[in-house]
C-alpha cells in the first residue's frame, strides 16, 4: 500500500475527532521519506486513532486549541527518530493522556516530553520497580525474599539492607555506576525520592517493602500520562 494511501486511512478518524489535523499529518508525512520513519509514523497514527476513540469525555478546548497542532508534530518528530518501540508508545500516550485530562495544559504535556526523551529505557525499568516492587520481584524469580520464611522457628533472622542493594539483586547485569546514575535522574527530575539508593531498612520481613511508596507526586502524575491506562 501506497504511504499516501495509509495515511488518509490513519487519518480519518483523527481528522473527524481534532480539527484541521489532517493537514499537519500530510504535511509530516512528506517529510519523513525513509522507510523507517513512515513506519513509525503510520504507527503512531493508526494507534492514536484507535485510542482516540475510546476516550469518552475528550478535553475539546485542548485539542482544539491550534498550539495542539504544534505538539502534535513535536511528538510526532520524537517517534519517528525514536528506536525503542515502548518509548514510542509512551510519546503516543502523551497525546491521549492531555486528550483526556481535563485539566490538562501545553506546558505540562511539552515537560512531559522533554523528561520523555531524557529518560533512558533502564529509567523507565527502574519506576516500573517503585510502581510494584513485589510484582516486579516475582517476574524476576524472586531474588529478594523473607529469609525467616526459609529458616527455623525458634531464631529470627534480621537483615540491613538500602535501595541500591536491592536493585542491584533485581537487576544483577547492570553495573552500579549505571544504577546510582539513573537514581541521580530520577531523584534530580524528582521523579522518586531514595536519597540516591541510600535509603535503607532493618528489617525480619521482606525487605522488598523498602522499595515501597518512593515515587512521588510529580512521578505518579508522570507515570500516568506514559502508561495512559485510564480512560
Amino acid at each position: 500500500m501506497k504511504k499516501i494511501e495509509k495515511v488518509k486511512i490513519g487519518s480519518r478518524a483523527l481528522t473527524a475527532a481534532i480539527p484541521f489535523i489532517g493537514g499537519t499529518i500530510n504535511s509530516l508525512w512528506a517529510d519523513f521519506s525513509a522507510h523507517r520513519k513512515e513506519l513509525r509514523f503510520a504507527e503512531l497514527v493508526n494507534s492514536l486513532e484507535s485510542d482516540i476513540q475510546v476516550i469518552q469525555n475528550i478535553n475539546q478546548s485542548f485539542i482544539t486549541h491550534e498550539d495542539f497542532l504544534d505538539l502534535f508534530e513535536n511528538i510526532s518528530r520524537h517517534v519517528v527518530i525514536e528506536r525503542d518501540s515502548a518509548k514510542r508508545i509512551m510519546y503516543k500516550n502523551l497525546i491521549v493522556s492531555s486528550a483526556k485530562d481535563v485539566n490538562a495544559n501545553f506546558d505540562k504535556t511539552e515537560k512531559y516530553i522533554r523528561l520523555l526523551e531524557a529518560i533512558t529505557t533502564n529509567e523507565t525499568i527502574y519506576l516500573k520497580i517503585f510502581l510494584n516492587p513485589r510484582k516486579f520481584n516475582d517476574e524476576c524469580g524472586s531474588p529478594i525474599v523473607n529469609k525467616n520464611d526459609e529458616g527455623d522457628s525458634y531464631s529470627t533472622y534480621w537483615e540491613n539492607v538500602t535501595v541500591l542493594e536491592l536493585l542491584k539483586r533485581l537487576l544483577p547485569n547492570l553495573p552500579t555506576e549505571d544504577i546510582l546514575d539513573s537514581l541521580d535522574f530520577l531523584e534530580k527530575n524528582r521523579l522518586v525520592n531514595t536519597n540516591n539508593g541510600a535509603d535503607s531498612l532493618k528489617t525480619n520481613g521482606n525487605p522488598i517493602d523498602l522499595l515501597e511508596n518512593k515515587i512521588t507526586e510529580k512521578g505518579m502524575n508522570f507515570i500516568d500520562y506514559i502508561t495512559c491506562e485510564n480512560y
